[in-house]
Order: structure tokens, then C-alpha cells, then sequence
């Protein structure tokens, strides 16, 4: 009974990704600079995201602060594999902008720009949050 199931989300999982890869080598969008640019320049934010927490909190053994509120202060404090959850939502967006991207970038071109230079936005607030994060507990 549990292995069917198992089965079916591989497959459906496997489908998923193969259709979006389609759309992404069909798609002309890949040949435009500024969706280019952008992806290039949002992967290379979230892969910054990754490097500062390994560097700055590797060998960190305490509760460090996840958050931090201006009316109380400290809001949250845990231990640092936390902090991943920051760059691994990122690289979900970004994921989802892009292929959203790729995919509408016939249909309207406007609305795929918007997606691509808002995934690079999201990720660039991350980074900031994620240093200001690294601030606090230095």
C-alpha cells in the first residue's frame, strides 16, 4: 500500500520536472540578456545566502537570534541549521519565477520580466535579511 504511493509521487515528481525542462529548452526566453541576467545574477545571491551561513555560523554550538523585532527586541532565537530554511525558500521562488518565466515569455513578455526581476529582488532582500542576521549575532 506504501510503496504504490511512493511510486506514483516519483513518477508524478519525475513528469514534473521533464515538463519543465521542456518548457525552459523550448522557450526563447533563454536567449533574452535581461531574464539571463537576471537568473545569473539571483542564483549567484542565493548561492551567497548558502556561503555566509556556512562561513559565519559553521562551528557556532549555542542558540544564535533569528529575528529580531524593534518593539521587543529579540524575537526568536534556535539553532543555526535554521537560518537554511532562508536560502532553501529562496531557491524554491526563484524556481517557480523562472519557470513561470520561460513560460509566459510568448504570451506576454511584460509579465515575464516583472517575474524574473522580482525573483531577483526577492532574493537580494534575503541577503540583506541574511547579513543583518549575521550582524546580530557577531
Amino acid at each position: 500500500m506504501g510503496f504504490g504511493h511512493c511510486n506514483f509521487t516519483i513518477v508524478f515528481i519525475n513528469n514534473l520536472f521533464f515538463k519543465v525542462r521542456e518548457i525552459i529548452v523550448s522557450s526563447p526566453a533563454k536567449r533574452d540578456w535581461r531574464i539571463y541576467f537576471s537568473l545569473i545574477l539571483a542564483g549567484l545571491a542565493n548561492l551567497a545566502c548558502w556561503l555566509i551561513i556556512l562561513a559565519y555560523f559553521w562551528q557556532v554550538n549555542d542558540f544564535i537570534v533569528l529575528q529580531y523585532n524593534i518593539y521587543f527586541g529579540i524575537s526568536s532565537l534556535g539553532p543555526w541549521p535554521l537560518l537554511f530554511f532562508i536560502p532553501a525558500s529562496g531557491l524554491v521562488v526563484m524556481a517557480i519565477n523562472f519557470a513561470l518565466t520561460f513560460w509566459l515569455y510568448l504570451r506576454e513578455r511584460l509579465l515575464s520580466y516583472f517575474l524574473a526581476t522580482s525573483a531577483l529582488l526577492f532574493q537580494l532582500i534575503m541577503l540583506v535579511g541574511l547579513i543583518l542576521i549575521v550582524c546580530m549575532n557577531l
